[in-house]
């Protein structure tokens, strides 16, 4: 164990971290540059010896450590940063040490899209078949907090973001699937390269006979076996694959080692678009690679209805449906959301600014947005971006409240009020989720 820990950052993350250390025998110093957190908290954790707080300031990198464990939120960039790495400290982040110091079988999970709905019925097919199985990671629940609890049996499906993987050393999920790559987080990686190689970073401790599950319908996941040590599985919506997980005649089928076997119908799947329908055919292949039966697979995904904020129908008042799509924080993933709507759609969207296009958002938009109602920094960005196309019917609002009300007002019976942001939301909220909440309760307030 090392003697001189620091961490840096106080999210669910932070804390986790410094529950896992506070009752061993190491020096801890925590940094945050933020300071508002519940003082009686961080006075009762102040209370142990071997533990320093320094709120409202980060690390300079020239503090005495062994190692320095980063909130994924945290550039691995800064300056400090770089000074430890310098120095020969390791850096590295909660995931790395939930494989490390914890137990369990891991199956990580990443893409720019689908990452939560896919995490989460994976978790539900597992469960099913073992009820030793823990759902953690970018989806809210830190891996190390179940990892040092669970035994070598327990299966714990993690979802993973390009910041919890840009930190790992030795990280290895025994099944890993990467669901798709659009540009995202620009911002953060700069370029589509190096953001590629964040996600990639999931297989490179795999082994052989482990196995990486790929979308085949996304050229930029078509790789080559002779250059990955694990065995690739496709899985495709649009082709009929010599081996992996495929549609054909409407019906989901495996070919694995040339057994070629009927899963389910997938007029059975109740989520709404085609990306939920990459997102079921990947949980299916998950589930196959693991052995687990063809019914306890179909049993639970004809029972899955998705996840809170992504596509969630909030109510239907005065025949117009209104829809929570907060989890889109990119523009490809409201371009998805705005291919599965069969209805004219006025449109909610807008906030942080990752630095992303929004050319194809907008072509997306042309078709099925009848308003399109902006909030948050980018809504100046969108809105030029709108009238270059001949999208003009635009709204431009201060917060979620007033989209709500304007919404109300534009849309008329058979129309869908559609909060889908292609956007981050930590410019107005703590998270998508608050935002989402937030949406949800003004609609509700209707």
């Amino acid at each position: 164990m090392k003697n001189n820990i620091i961490i840096v950052g106080l999210g669910k993350t932070g804390f986790c971290v410094l529950d896992y250390f506070i009752n061993q025998d190491v020096n801890i110093q925590v940094f945050d540059s933020k300071t508002d957190y519940d003082s009686d908290k961080i006075a009762k954790l102040s209370s142990n010896k071997n533990v320093i707080f320094n709120l409202g300031k980060n690390p300079t990198g020239d503090e005495e450590a062994d190692m320095v464990v980063m909130s994924p939120g945290i550039s691995l960039d800064l300056e400090f940063v770089k000074k430890f790495i310098s120095r020969n400290i390791e850096v590295t982040g909660e995931i790395e040490l939930s494989y490390r110091y914890g137990k369990g079988r891991f199956v990580g999970i990443t893409g720019t899209n689908g990452k939560t709905t896919t995490t989460t019925l994976v978790g539900d097919i597992f469960k099913a078949y073992k009820s030793d199985t823990k759902v953690v990671g970018n989806i809210g629940y830190p891996a190390l907090e179940q990892a040092v609890v669970s035994d070598a049996d327990t299966f714990l499906i993690t979802e993973l973001s390009s910041f919890q993987l840009e930190s790992i050393k030795t990280f290895r999920p025994y099944i890993s699937a990467i669901l798709n790559i659009t540009e995202d987080h620009l911002n953060r990686h700069k370029t589509m390269v190096e953001y590629m190689k964040a996600k990639f970073r999931i297989f490179e401790n795999q082994s052989s006979d482990e196995f990486l599950v790929l979308n085949y319908d996304d050229e930029l996941l078509r790789l080559s076996q002779s250059e990955i040590k694990p065995k690739i599985i496709y899985f495709s919506r649009k082709e009929i694959l010599k081996e992996g997980i495929f549609v054909e005649n409407e019906q989901i089928v495996a070919c694995i080692a040339n057994a070629k076997e009927y899963i389910m119908d997938v007029k059975d799947i109740l989520l709404l678009g085609q990306h939920n329908l990459e997102n079921v055919l990947a949980a299916v292949s998950i589930a196959v690679l693991a052995g687990i039966d063809k019914s306890i697979i179909k049993q639970e995904v004809m029972n899955f209805r998705g996840v809170e904020h992504r596509l969630e129908l909030v109510r239907t008042y005065n025949d117009v449906n209104y829809i929570n799509d907060s989890k889109a924080t990119n523009p490809d993933s409201s371009i998805k959301a705005l291919e599965a709507m069969n209805t004219p759609v006025i449109l909610i969207a807008g906030g942080m600014d990752k630095q992303s296009d929004y050319s194809s958002f907008i072509d997306s938009c042309i078709p099925k947005v009848k308003h399109l109602i902006l909030l948050g920094e980018t809504k100046d960005v969108i809105e030029k971006t709108a009238i270059s196309k001949g999208l003009v019917n635009i709204t431009k609002v201060e917060d979620m409240k007033q989209a709500v009300d304007v919404a109300f007002l534009k849309a008329k019976e058979g129309d869908t009020v559609l909060l889908s942001p292609a956007c981050a939301s930590w410019d107005m909220y703590e998270s998508f989720e608050h935002r989402g909440k937030d949406f949800k309760n003004c609609v509700l307030s209707l």
